[in-house]
């Protein structure tokens, strides 16, 4: 028996010790929404996991953009510079795919300090693209979300900011490491959890609490498991498993 399965059952358990509730009484839609409900206590951050993991999109075979990282951003602003028409100059396109294609690949993006350099890393990389056109830039649309033809907004989005800093401060707040924040986490979404945790320490703060006294989502799913045995309970009595 799974942990969900083993809190599904304790669920149903607590219902007829506490409630008198059997398991036979209690009505299907309730059944699956008591089960989904411990699901999520049996692993409280799934949600918040995936999203935090992200999804790559497919480009061809054998190739998946990300969306960029902090740390690909960075190399990419690198990459910028040192093209005489910075983000116009056609080669800056093609390193944004780069940088999409290897964003949480850390060893992929070593210094940038000449054009050369620049293209020595690109040249071998779209040899070995096996991917058309078209498929390229329907995989910016999807995973910059702007349309292929403005592609320096996901990168402008990331601009001007303390990566170190941020990351740093994501790690003591949330125990993710830092190294991770910077290469396996897409930029945007590190923006979005510490623009989150700020907005939320500073409401939370107003009201005189403090980050020690955050619920997490354990505890949301604890206690939306145990709202929801009550709600079967009462239903149940009043006749609505019938």
């Amino acid at each position: 028996m799974d942990r969900a399965e083993a809190i599904f059952a304790r669920a149903l358990g607590d219902l007829d010790a506490r409630h008198g509730v059997k398991a036979g009484s209690i009505p299907p839609a309730s059944l699956l929404a008591l089960a989904r409900a411990a699901m999520r206590a049996a692993e409280p951050f799934r949600e918040a996991n995936a999203e935090l993991a992200g999804f790559p999109v497919r480009v061809a075979e054998g190739v998946s953009f990300w969306r960029l990282t902090f740390g690909a951003s960075v190399w990419l602003d690198e990459a910028e510079r040192v093209l005489p028409g910075g983000s116009k100059d056609p080669r800056y396109h093609k390193a944004l795919i780069y940088a999409l294609a290897h964003s949480r690949s850390p060893e992929a993006f070593p210094e940038v300090v000449t054009c050369k350099d620049l293209e020595r890393l690109l040249k071998p990389f779209f040899r070995r693209l096996a991917a058309t056109p078209e498929e390229v830039n329907a995989a910016l649309d999807a995973v910059l979300g702007v349309g292929s033809a403005k592609p320096r907004e996901e990168a402008n989005s990331l601009a001007a900011a303390d990566y170190a800093g941020i990351c740093a401060r994501l790690e003591g707040q949330t125990g993710v490491p830092a190294e991770e924040w910077m290469w396996k986490r897409s930029g945007k979404y590190a923006m979005k959890v510490y623009a989150e945790l700020h907005s939320f320490a500073r409401a939370y703060s107003a009201r005189g609490g403090s980050f020690a006294d955050m619920r997490d989502e354990l505890d949301v799913a604890t206690e939306r498991l145990n709202l929801l045995k009550l709600e079967i309970a009462k239903s149940v009595k009043k006749g609505g498993g019938k």
